[in-house]
C-alpha cells in the first residue's frame, strides 16, 4: 500500500461518532441582577415571559439574586454554590457601566462564565435602549455552533432544550481554513504524500464527520418527537467571520456555545470574541 493509501485509509477508518438525545435538567434557574429589588422583580417577570416556551412555568423554580445580595465575584460565586441552579440567566457587566463599549462581559461573568459548571444564558443588558423589545418575543431560531460538532451531545441537548415546538435548530459547523491550511503546509514538506490528494481526503473527512453526527442528531430530535425543525451546516471557512455571517442571515434568537476548554483557564478562543460582540443576540454558554 502507498503512503497516500495508507494516509487515505487512516481517515476512512476512523469510527463514526453518533449522537444520543437527553433532556437536560432545567428546572431551578437563577436569575442575576444588579438591579434593586423591585426593578430586579419586574425584569424577573420580563426574563420569565422571554423563555417561558423553553422553560415549563409549572415545571421551572425561579430564584432571584438582586443589588443586595451580592457585590464581589467571591460573593456570586457563593451565591450560586448555595443556590445550585440548573441554569443561570444574568448580563454582561454586573454592578459596572462598562456595558456600553464592547471589549469585555465585565468580571463577574469573566470569572463565572469559567468557573461554574452550571450553564449561563447572556441576555442583553437591560439598560440598553432596546431591552424590552429584545426579551419581548420567545426565541424560535436556535443556532447550536462548535468548531468541533463530532460528539457534541451536550451542546445539541441544550440548544434542543431551548427550542420551542415548531421552532427551528441550526446544528452549525465550520472547519477553520486557516488550521487546515497550516496542516496542509506540512503535509506539502512531506514528498512521498500528494498534497492535492491529502487536502480532498482531510477536507472530506473533516465534514463528512461532521455532517455525519449533526445528521444523526437531526435524526434522534426528530424520533424523540420534539416538533423541531433541524437544519445542519458544515464547511471550510473562517470561524468568526462566517458564523457572524449565518447568526445575521438566520435571525438568531438565541445562540448556544460552549464556552470553557479543557486545556486553559481563559474562555473558548471561538466563543469570546462572539459574546463579546454580539451583545443583542443572547447566548447560552456551556
Amino acid at each position: 500500500m502507498s503512503t497516500v493509501d495508507q494516509f487515505e485509509s487512516v481517515f476512512k477508518a476512523a469510527a463514526k461518532t453518533t449522537y444520543s438525545y437527553k433532556k437536560p435538567p432545567l428546572n431551578k434557574v437563577l436569575l442575576v441582577t444588579d438591579m434593586v429589588k423591585d426593578q430586579a422583580t419586574l425584569y424577573l417577570n420580563l426574563v420569565r415571559a422571554f423563555l417561558d416556551e423553553s422553560l415549563s412555568p409549572n415545571e421551572t423554580e425561579w430564584v432571584l439574586l438582586s443589588e443586595s445580595d451580592f457585590e464581589t465575584v467571591k460573593d456570586l460565586l457563593e451565591k450560586v454554590e448555595l443556590n445550585r441552579p440548573d441554569l443561570i440567566v444574568t448580563y454582561r457587566h454586573l454592578k459596572s457601566e462598562s456595558w456600553r463599549w464592547p471589549y469585555s462581559l465585565g468580571e463577574h461573568l469573566d470569572v463565572l462564565t469559567q468557573v461554574t459548571e452550571t450553564p449561563v444564558l447572556v441576555i442583553p443588558h437591560p439598560d440598553r435602549d432596546d431591552s424590552s423589545e429584545l426579551l419581548s418575543t420567545a426565541p424560535k431560531k436556535i443556532m447550536a455552533v462548535s468548531s468541533h460538532i463530532c460528539g457534541e451531545g451536550t451542546l445539541v441537548n441544550y440548544a434542543s432544550a431551548f427550542t420551542p415546538k415548531d421552532g427551528s435548530l441550526s446544528i452549525s459547523h465550520i472547519e477553520d481554513k486557516s488550521t487546515l491550511d497550516r496542516y496542509l503546509d506540512a503535509i506539502d514538506k512531506i514528498p512521498d504524500i500528494d498534497s492535492e490528494v491529502a487536502r480532498e481526503t482531510l477536507l472530506n473527512r473533516l465534514l463528512k464527520d461532521a455532517k455525519d453526527f449533526s445528521e444523526s442528531a437531526k435524526e434522534c430530535l426528530v424520533q424523540a418527537g420534539l416538533g423541531i425543525k433541524v437544519k445542519c451546516n458544515a464547511q471550510l471557512g473562517s470561524q468568526l467571520e462566517d458564523y457572524r455571517k449565518l447568526i445575521e442571515e438566520g435571525e438568531v434568537d438565541l445562540l448556544v456555545m460552549h464556552a470553557k476548554e479543557d486545556d486553559q483557564l481563559a474562555m473558548h478562543g471561538m466563543a469570546h470574541p462572539l459574546v463579546v460582540e454580539l451583545r443583542s443576540v443572547p447566548i447560552l454558554l456551556l
